[in-house]
């Protein structure tokens, strides 16, 4: 068992909540048709209000997924992936052969065609398969690996089952409505599906005949209700008008009285309000952005769904919907505009974006959209005007959509920020956390049975680890020599774990209670190359930079002795380049060392001794310097540093071995009595001299504009092909950075050229799924071509995964 280096009580933080998760699914011939469907099954589960589907087109298992969605995606960050299994019934919808082609070869002699096709039509397709989508998700997400506590990628069967029969009381669990409750879904048989598609995203849907033993009230839709319905599609609230609830309700409620609906009792009473019941909707600050996407496409459709979930605003529009002579034009401009009023920052666009069209048509659309106020004022309080103030729409690409950091999910209403001090072990940067956490059980449990799983967040504040499927459960689990009762995986700001005991479960022991390991950089690191099957260990520069910030105590504080005052006496102890031995003047060279007397310290920073002293002694409380004398051999005047714990009256020579006496002639003539110089720690003095200070500063650099920094010294990482140095490894809130720290301006070395050591760099952040690739100097620019060889070498060699951004540090240790 590992000894921990440092026990402490740290604070933790956790949440409760409902799972997030993505049902894929074939568009086929027909993909509004199979989007509807798929929007019928996340309708039934529990969290479906905030889950999202996904388009996957192709009927090969490789197919894949559109590579625009993939950034959103990963911001929304799912637990869980599941296939949707279509069933007869949906086939003969998209290809109307079916239905004939199955009762001839299905039909019994005694069989009507019509009870031969009812007995059929609910039977379950064959679940496709999903290889392709898979290894998308692999490389940009981080979800739920199955139970194998080493497993380090997600694989096709991870994907599950989701579809009429199935009925999982587990991760995906099953809402039924009680007899005694009521839900509200609408008739949109008669109704544009692409207009039922819009409002059923926003409502969820139910098929009333497959859930016999529930109170499924569908109210019918006539054509003067489309227009509120439009509305409350893209703005997620109904109007005040337009919609006659009562009357809609009255025509299928039972029972003599009259009976009314308001607007907020059917909300509360929809198929994706009946998914959310026991949950709190939790949105970080600041939110995310209102977005209106545009388009005709499956994929247009699923982007203003991720959006929507992420951001709390998201609104689908076809493209023909926004044509000058559309029935619903104005209708949709009108909600539109709600957009433009519902957030209190006005300098927060309502973003148009689409995957499927042209950007010339998006900047059209928020033309028209920001033309309805040009030249709008409203009068204030000093009786002036000014500019109306409203949110501009801004056409955008889907990737700077998800570039907004903000998150939306179903919590639980009490356990959403719990708070605890919980003690913690520490070694070599990584933290255990010693006594599992004390939990609630989730209010839905209560109503949903106990069997439910809900999902715990843990965060660590200062220790955010990336999203990455390469860290296994065993990684974020401290070993307890029993069976795990956890899978934990690393998501955004958190790692997450399910609520069951997957291990030993009893009715005493039905929930997971793990011992959370938060592991360091280094471990990361190795666990991201270890999925890619390479290995890195620290490089001399990085085994020089660990030792020295292990002797200052932390990376910040070498940083901060590495810039300022302390740096000038640290320069010091190297002579310039031509003075190998003697007097140089802020100190005193033997063989080309530097040492440095107590006055030098003083004369160099120009302070008392007295400060001079105080800033020795704490050089010296941590090794950087030791105290001792220079001395030389009476027997082969071999000068040498000798520390001050060697010498007595007499000391050896560290040449030849002779034993000399502490005499006059064995110092500096001219002094009557020895005198102190302090000698620099040998690993700091070679880390100067490489310049191994550049990429110490340059991640203290980046370590200011992040809350969370795990700092990993200089890297080797090795493959079957090669070993390649990095200078730069970070994890900075989340975020893997890697990069190259130089002293001169470019990356062209002995043995690579500019383009070659581009690609080295650009190999070697494959390997750990960087998010940035940093160039850090301490001139002034790098030299032209270095920046444009990095780039060329992502666009030629990035195989899979988001690309990295590439970006520079310049100046690096300027205050040195």
């Amino acid at each position: 068992m590992t000894l921990m280096k440092q026990l402490e009580y740290r604070p933790v933080g956790a949440r409760l909540r409902a799972p997030r998760f993505v049902l894929a699914y074939r568009p086929m011939a027909d993909w509004v048709y199979m989007a509807r469907c798929a929007v019928k099954q996340v309708s039934r589960v529990w969290g479906g209000s905030g889950a999202v589907i996904l388009p996957v087109p192709g009927e090969t298992e490789q197919a894949t997924t559109h590579s625009g969605l993939l950034p959103s995606l990963r911001n929304y960050d799912p637990d869980h992936v599941a296939g949707l299994v279509p069933t007869l019934a949906d086939a003969a919808c998209v290809d109307p052969t079916v239905r004939d082609r199955m009762v001839a070869q299905y039909a019994t002699p005694d069989e009507s065609s019509d009870t031969t096709w009812n007995r059929l039509s609910s039977l379950s397709l064959q679940m496709p398969r999903w290889e392709g989508l898979a290894g998308q998700l692999d490389r940009w997400c981080s979800p739920f690996k199955g139970v194998r506590q080493n497993k380090q990628c997600f694989e096709a069967h991870d994907v599950r089952p989701l579809g009429q029969e199935h009925d999982s009381r587990g991760s995906l669990a099953i809402v039924s409505v009680p007899l005694a409750d009521r839900m509200f879904t609408l008739d949109l048989s008669r109704v544009d599906p692409a207009i039922a598609l819009m409002v059923e995203t926003r409502l969820g849907s139910a098929d009333a005949a497959a859930r016999p033993d529930e109170n499924i009230m569908e109210l019918p839709v006539e054509d003067e209700d489309l227009p509120a319905l439009i509305h409350l599609a893209i703005t997620g609230k109904p109007r005040a008008t337009g919609w006659d609830l009562g009357s809609r309700f009255r025509t299928v409620a039972e029972g003599d009285s009259p009976q009314e609906l308001t607007a907020d009792e059917f909300m509360v009473a929809t198929p994706f309000a009946h998914t959310g019941r026991w949950t709190t909707r939790l949105s970080s600050y600041p939110p995310g952005p209102a977005v209106c996407v545009v388009g005709e496409t499956a994929e247009d459709h699923a982007l203003a769904m991720l959006c929507d979930r992420q951001y709390g605003h998201g609104a689908w529009i076809p493209t023909r919907m926004l044509a000058d002579d559309g029935p619903y034009r104005g209708v949709i401009k009108n909600a539109l505009h709600t957009l433009q009023t519902l957030h209190d920052d006005d300098d927060l666009p309502v973003l148009v974006t689409s995957v499927s069209e042209p950007h010339n048509v998006l900047e059209a659309v928020a033309d028209d959209l920001n033309g309805s106020f040009a030249g709008m004022t409203m009068q204030v309080d000093d009786g002036s005007s000014v500019p109306l103030g409203i949110r501009k729409a801004k056409a955008v690409s889907p990737s700077a959509v998800a570039e907004h950091d903000a998150m939306s999910l179903l919590a639980d209403p009490v356990s959403y920020q719990l708070r605890q001090s919980a003690p913690t072990g520490q070694e070599a940067g990584g933290v255990s956390i010693l006594a599992p956490l004390q939990l609630p059980e989730a209010e839905a449990a209560t109503h949903i049975g106990p069997e439910l799983h809900w999902y715990v967040d843990v965060w660590l504040p200062r220790h955010t680890l990336p999203a990455r499927t390469a860290l296994s459960s065993s990684c974020l689990t401290q070993e307890t020599g029993g069976l795990p009762d956890a899978v934990v995986r690393a998501g955004r700001q958190s790692v997450t774990f399910i609520s069951a005991n997957m291990g030993f479960a009893t009715p005493d022991a039905r929930y997971a209670r793990p011992l959370l390991h938060f592991p360091s950089a280094d471990k990361v690191f190795e666990e991201l190359a270890r999925a890619r099957g390479a290995t890195v260990e620290r490089s001399d520069a990085g085994r020089r930079a660990a030792i020295a910030a292990e002797m200052w105590g932390s990376p910040e504080a070498l940083a901060a002795d590495l810039t300022g005052p302390v740096r000038t006496v640290l320069n010091s102890f190297l002579p310039p380049k031509n003075k190998r031995d003697g007097d140089y003047g802020v100190g005193y060279a033997v063989r080309g060392d530097g040492y440095v007397a107590l006055e030098d310290i003083k004369t160099t920073l120009d302070i008392d001794i007295f400060e001079a002293r105080d800033l020795a002694d704490r050089l010296l409380e941590v090794n950087v310097v030791r105290r001792g004398l220079l001395l030389n051999c009476a027997r082969c005047h071999f000068e040498a540093f000798y520390r001050i714990e060697m010498v007595g009256s007499t000391f050896d020579c560290e040449a030849c071995g002779h034993t000399s006496g502490v005499t006059r002639g064995r110092w500096y003539a001219k002094d009557a009595e020895p005198h102190w110089y302090y000698a620099i720690d040998q690993v700091v003095r070679n880390l100067l001299r490489s310049n191994g200070d550049v990429p110490l500063l340059a991640a203290h650099q980046l370590r200011q504009k992040a809350s969370s920094v795990l700092w990993s010294p200089e890297l080797e990482i090795t493959d079957s092909d090669d070993s390649i140095e990095i200078d730069l490894c970070l994890v900075a809130d989340g975020r893997i950075i890697v990069g190259e720290a130089k002293s001169n301006n470019t990356l062209r070395g002995k043995k690579y050229g500019t383009q070659e050591s581009a690609a080295r760099l650009v190999r070697a952040a494959q390997v750990l799924s960087a998010d940035e690739i940093v160039l850090a100097t301490s001139q002034n620019a790098w030299a032209r071509d270095t920046r444009a060889a990095v780039l060329k070498a992502v666009e030629d060699c990035w195989r899979s995964g988001p690309q990295p951004a590439v970006t520079e540090i310049l100046r690096v240790g300027e205050q040195a």
